[in-house]
């Protein structure tokens, strides 16, 4: 059996769609789902103040307050959606620092689900 070398479209390549069969739909590309954890650190006679102004952030969740600390999840469908939110939370009044401490990232879909 004689093998037909076909070019590689660039398109095609950067897309995904390289390797597949000739004309055939590229593969969807796979959503995921972004949890993180953030501990935020504030000055200590707002910081019941600026954990309820976290809490009312979409996809924000605040789990503890102690003293200084503040420790809260957040979701969202990309890490930028994610890095956005941190952000705006370093941007607080009276917020000292913002730090990512843990991410996970999960599939939304299964890759070889057709639908």
């Amino acid at each position: 059996m004689r093998t037909v070398k076909r070019e590689i479209d660039r398109r095609e390549f950067l897309t995904g769609g390289a390797g597949g069969q000739p004309g055939a739909a590229p593969p969807r590309p796979q959503r995921f789902f972004h949890i993180s954890s953030a501990v935020v650190t504030a000055r200590p006679e707002r910081c019941a103040e600026i954990a309820r102004q976290i809490a009312l952030l979409p996809g924000t969740e605040v789990r503890a307050v102690e003293h200084t600390k503040i420790v809260a999840v957040m979701e969202g469908e990309s890490s930028g959606e994610i890095g956005s939110r941190l952000t705006t939370i370093a941007l607080m009044d009276g917020v000292f620092s913002a730090n990512m401490v843990f991410e996970q990232i999960e599939p939304l879909d299964d890759p070889g689900d057709e639908r």
